[in-house]
């Protein structure tokens, strides 16, 4: 058992693994995910294969539509923090332990050397203390050491991955995103999911839009769209309340609410104290955003059909009416009069839309961030050592002491740092 672990703790079995998540994401990013069936027969069609072999069917034969779902790919994220833990226990925290302890010298590679006088060996240690190594005497041996917070730096890496994708598998399985297309003042359950895990939960909450409007700059093009929404209890009663816009979303519990889309459904339109609702249609010949309606009437003596087009290009309150010849006859604003005082546009009947995702799981991969951040400061920190050994050289009538120097980074700094304390101690 100990041997497999260790075989997973191995470094090259880690990159491994690494590198092959990196390409399994890249595609991924590459192929479009969660979409219908027929949008991949339209764009990975059989007789035109990518590269000579992706199509449709084999996106679909190894699921390349739904890649951070798939249980493959989640083994493959289990044996990575797999390996990531066995490396935590069986070596991280092995020489974190190792590094806590006094080790005086003996034989090993070192970065650092030079000869002081033994009579110095109290302004020695006295300056070895003011640079803040704790210092640790055995007969005619000093051992000293600082930096012991940088050893700790490769924990907090795997600490901080293995929080990440603890968080992801649990995204996979637990989150959903849905899109939602709701009328101004009506109030909508979460239904078109696009997107889910195999233990996702929807809210059942009731959600309100209680209004809809949009800014323009001064050349008519639009600066902002907003909605504000209520997020409602059982028995209607509002929770919370705010208006949201594009990239600033509402949070409530594990919901985010995002501004995506809008749209125009219908116009209200009155009639002799009469209101009756115009469905319009949208269509892109004339521009992005154009809706066209049409309002049926007949002449005075009720023998000839006739009516007006009314085209709607902006969400300002203002539309073009046409006749059935094409010519365009006026602008009019809301509350303003279509024909003879008769009908009277009342209000644009709009359409918002709203992204709502869940992400379950989301506050590991926060912290494994924040760890991963931390971990970063940390690696900063070299963990240096010093030896002072007295091996009784005599030259010139003095006894000599030898210090010895090592680091694990920044080597010319220790040399600079130790030169500096031994200066004058010859």
């Amino acid at each position: 058992m100990i041997k497999n672990l260790r075989n997973l703790a191995d470094l090259k079995f880690a990159i491994t693994l690494l590198l092959l998540i990196a390409i399994i994401i890249t595609i991924g990013s590459v192929i479009e995910q969660n979409q219908q069936i027929e949008f991949y027969k339209e764009n990975y069609p059989l007789e035109r294969p990518i590269f000579g072999f992706i199509t449709w069917k084999f996106i679909q034969f190894f699921q390349l539509q739904n890649i951070y779902q798939n249980f493959w790919f989640l083994g493959i994220l289990s044996f990575f923090a797999l390996s990531l833990i066995s490396c935590t226990f069986l070596q991280q925290f092995p020489i974190l332990r190792f590094s806590r302890r006094c080790h005086f010298y003996k034989k090993k590679k070192i970065d650092f050397e030079i000869k002081i006088n033994s009579k110095n060996i109290g302004n020695f240690l006295n300056k070895i203390l003011k640079q803040g190594y704790f210092v640790f005497q055995q007969k005619k041996m000093v051992y000293a050491s600082k930096g012991l917070i940088g050893r700790i730096a490769p924990v907090f890496v795997h600490l901080s991955i293995i929080l990440i994708l603890f968080g992801s598998i649990i995204a996979s399985f637990s989150s959903f995103n849905a899109q939602e297309l709701t009328i101004k003042s009506e109030v909508f359950h979460i239904q078109n999911t696009i997107g889910f895990g195999s233990f996702s939960r929807f809210s059942q909450q009731p959600i309100r839009v209680n209004d809809f409007w949009i800014n323009y700059y001064l050349n008519d093009k639009i600066k902002q769209f907003y909605s504000n929404i209520s997020i409602l209890d059982d028995n209607g009663k509002e929770i919370i309340n705010k208006t949201i816009s594009v990239n600033k979303p509402l949070i409530y519990k594990n919901l985010t609410f995002y501004q995506t889309d809008w749209s125009i459904i219908g116009l209200r339109i009155n009639n002799e104290q009469k209101c009756f609702q115009l469905p319009t249609i949208s269509t892109k010949k004339f521009g992005n955003k154009v809706w066209v309606t049409f309002l049926p009437t007949k002449n005075q003596k009720n023998e000839e059909f006739n009516g007006k087009t009314l085209v709607i290009n902006n969400y300002k309150g203002n539309i073009s009416i046409y006749d059935l010849n094409g010519n365009l006859l006026k602008n009019i604003d809301k509350n303003e009069f279509i024909l003879d005082k008769k009908y009277k546009l009342i209000d644009f009947l709009s359409l918002t839309g709203l992204q709502i995702k869940s992400d379950f799981g989301l506050q590991y991969i926060y912290a494994g961030f924040g760890f991963l951040m931390v971990s970063t400061l940390l690696s900063y920190f070299s963990f240096s050592e010093v030896w002072l050994i007295n091996n009784d050289i005599k030259e010139r009538k003095k006894t000599y002491l030898s210090v010895f120097g090592k680091t694990n980074r920044t080597k010319v700094y220790l040399n600079v740092e130790l030169s500096k304390i031994t200066k004058f101690l010859n």
